[in-house]
């Protein structure tokens, strides 16, 4: 046992060497010696710049100041560290760990195995997270009470931002130890699945829904007030922790009533905002699924059983091309597939191109009446769009072109919910390229109108 297990070796602090002495750790995962924490180089009497004390450290940012404490449960294992074998204040050589007597390391073991429990869920940490009050939870579970009650369950601490949290490296350490644990037959090696939106089944069964209200579609970011008691109630029970997405999500429907919308959005919640009894949810659409069939539990909890559309599953076409290739012709239907990938990326690239159209900036003299109505949206709407939706996506990626193009575009919630339920790419990007042309057609009538409507006014005062 004691070849894949060194638990020794796990508890020295990377800046240091040594045997840890009042653990810390950072948000970028690495846990130190407090006397190694923090290093800093004076600018000013009133401001210092943070060096991570860890010489490999990669993470751009981190998450400390007077708030970080001691991290409790690597402080237990390094005190068991001490109590069990004595002569630990320098790593041992490979020989000396090698000849550690069995019962001691069985003693460690059976003591340690305690402290790699979540105090949330019960079960052996996923993704070990610690707080900057120093106690360590499982990834998802430190995501949900983030959400239920905004503090550290254990000590009632204020916890970070959500997307600190998100964005927040698991303890390494801790990790490393689950590991050995799980190497040496001590812990279970089983991977970690939720039992809702779990990371191998596109089937999802009895998944709660969230009724949105709005349809949201994959790739949109959108700010979800949850206020009035009921609606608060019906998130609650709607929030599913999965391991396909390694979030919080919700399978939201954009109606319930007086017919269950049969398509969805999973969203994934990237931000929580506490304003007294209102919650400020921060989501980004995922994934699609289509319902097969759904059932009220109670008066706040819509259960539906439904499959993910996830885009690599999908046919590009939904009708079958005249004089296809036989299934046993592999060069034949490789050169259609390539032809069909080709045909979505000039379709891509049309709307694209269409975008970049309505956005133009005239070229007439300026304060003409041309000039005032040459442009559909105009350059600002353009780039305000990019602000607000992210940049434009490539041609190369014709799904996020479809997407982003239906979230900029001024069109109804009727043409949006008809999108989300066309499955084929290559429909969806032809719907939005139609969408665009009654758009144009629309605004050059109604310029066309103005124009002429005015030139009749100045006739008449002639």
């Amino acid at each position: 046992m004691t070849d894949r297990f060194n638990f020794t070796q796990s508890l020295i602090c990377v800046a240091c060497g040594d045997i840890l002495v009042d653990p810390i750790t950072l948000s970028c995962g690495y846990t130190v010696c407090s006397h190694c924490f923090p290093v800093s180089s004076p600018i000013s009497a009133k401001k210092a710049v943070f060096r991570c004390p860890v010489p490999h450290c990669e993470s751009p940012k981190h998450l400390f100041g007077p708030e970080l404490l001691v991290d409790t449960t690597v402080l237990e294992l390094t005190n068991l560290l001490r109590n069990y074998l004595p002569n630990c204040s320098l790593p041992p050589s490979p020989c000396e760990e090698m000849d550690t007597n069995k019962n001691s390391i069985n003693l460690v073991a059976n003591a340690v195995i305690p402290l790699l429990t979540c105090r949330s869920c019960s079960s052996p940490v996923v993704e070990p997270t610690t707080t900057p009050c120093g106690h360590t939870f499982c990834r998802l579970c430190v995501l949900q009470f983030k959400i239920d009650t905004d503090q550290c369950i254990t000590c009632y601490r204020p916890l970070p931002k959500f997307s600190n949290l998100l964005a927040q490296a698991p303890n390494h350490l801790i990790a490393r130890v689950v590991k050995d644990f799980q190497l040496s037959g001590l812990l279970p090696c089983n991977t970690f699945q939720t039992p809702l939106l779990d990371s191998i089944n596109l089937q999802q069964y009895n998944v709660p829904l969230f009724i949105s209200g709005t349809v949201i579609l994959p790739g949109q970011s959108f700010r979800l007030p949850i206020y009035a008691p009921n609606h608060l109630r019906t998130f609650r029970n709607s929030l599913i922790p999965s391991s396909r997405y390694n979030g919080l999500c919700l399978a939201s429907v954009h109606r319930s009533r007086p017919q269950v919308a049969q398509f969805g959005t999973i969203l994934q919640i990237i931000g929580v905002e506490h304003r007294n009894d209102t919650l400020i949810i921060d989501v980004v659409g995922v994934d699609r699924f289509k319902l097969e069939n759904h059932e009220e539990q109670d008066e706040t909890t819509l259960a539906a059983n439904f499959e993910i559309l996830h885009e690599a599953s999908i046919r590009q076409l939904s009708i079958e091309i005249p004089n296809s290739p036989p299934a046993n012709d592999h060069l034949g239907l490789q050169k259609q597939q390539e032809q069909v990938s080709q045909y979505t990326v000039d379709l891509a690239e049309s709307i694209l191109q269409f975008i970049h159209h309505l956005s133009k900036q005239s070229n007439m003299p300026a304060g003409s009446l041309h000039t005032q109505t040459a442009g559909l949206l105009g350059p600002l709407w353009l780039e305000s769009m990019k602000s607000l939706h992210g940049p434009m996506p490539s041609k190369l990626n014709p799904t996020a072109v479809c997407w982003w193009a239906a979230v900029v575009l001024p069109v109804s919630h009727t043409d949006l919910y008809l999108l989300l339920r066309t499955v084929p790419i290559i429909d969806r990007l032809e719907l939005v390229i139609s969408w665009m042309q009654n758009l144009q057609s629309q605004w050059e009538r109604c310029r066309s109108t103005a124009i002429h409507a005015f030139s009749q006014v100045a006739q008449q005062q002639q």
